[in-house]
């Protein structure tokens, strides 16, 4: 039986901890920085908890550090310190925008280090559990240590996504764009749609068969072939349409609206929908 630390009990490390427990793995001790935290953290994960983490972490396996990302390189360090890392440990950090390099003192003690990043987001518990089915892990560095996380996401019915340590903030930023940004996207058009009286969440139910339309469309097709609409067919004046309503209704909103167009202007182009003609003209009405 694996043993695991958890060090930080926060959604992701609760969603994790106590999913690996219910799929047969031991957790052997936890950090949690506040009394109320750690009180919850051993209710749930039925393991001591402590209030310094280098207590956690002597009869793991594996460690997980999933305290918040701007702590992580000062945990580890503070437990390499206290000599909590051996050989033969497996230790992971679930940052989306860092490397396994962060994790250097950790790797100075022998043991191995990878960042194990879920593609999901966990806002609470059950909804974390529920979430984690189907979800993909981006994971980097020490190969060693990649059958112990490739063992990890089968037991959390998960898919295993390989990624280069030098390409890990681009691959975040990716996921930033296809998460983050696309909650401001619909931000954007349910400020839109409210112009006209029409609540956030009458506005979301009218816009989600298109969106999910959409996305199943990205998904069967790819983003060329499923885009249409006015800047696919080259459609000047129902552009210009846009641009004058939004000048007078929404100006906030135009600088966005414009980068964007331009953006989608080159998707159509790569369709094969634009000739050079249509493409410098959408251009220049967009301000590209």
């Amino acid at each position: 039986m694996k043993t695991v630390a958890v060090i930080g009990t926060g959604n992701v490390g609760k969603v994790l901890g106590y999913a690996l427990k219910k799929r047969g793995y031991k957790i052997v001790g936890a950090f949690s920085r506040t009394e109320k935290s750690r009180q919850l953290a051993a209710q749930l994960l039925e393991c001591p908890v402590f209030s310094e983490p280098e207590k956690a972490v002597c009869d793991a396996d594996i460690v997980f550090l999933t305290t918040p990302d701007r702590v992580i390189n000062e945990t580890c360090n503070r437990i390499a310190e206290e000599k909590g890392f051996r050989k033969g440990q497996v230790v992971i950090h679930t940052s989306g925008a860092h490397s396994s390099d962060i994790l250097a003192s950790a790797r100075q003690q022998g043991a191995a280090a990878i960042s194990f990043h879920p593609l999901q987001t966990f806002p609470e518990l059950e909804m974390g559990l529920r979430s984690l089915p189907g979800t993909f892990f981006a994971v980097e560095g020490d190969e060693e240590a990649f059958p112990v996380a490739k063992e990890m996401i089968q037991a959390l019915e998960g898919q295993m996504l390989s990624i280069p340590t030098e390409m890990k903030v681009i691959y975040h930023a990716a996921a930033c764009v296809a998460c983050n940004y696309l909650a401001s996207l619909m931000d954007m058009a349910l400020k839109m749609f409210n112009l006209m009286d029409i609540p956030p969440k009458k506005a979301f139910e009218s816009l989600s068969p298109l969106i999910y339309s959409t996305l199943k469309n990205i998904g069967e097709l790819g983003p060329e072939k499923a885009l249409t609409g006015p800047v696919a067919r080259g459609d000047i004046s129902t552009i210009s349409a846009h641009l004058e309503a939004m000048k007078e209704l929404a100006p906030e909103l135009l600088p966005l609206y414009r980068q964007l167009g331009i953006y989608t202007v080159n998707l159509a182009v790569r369709k094969g929908t634009l000739n050079q003609e249509q493409e410098n003209q959408l251009k220049t009405l967009l301000g590209g």
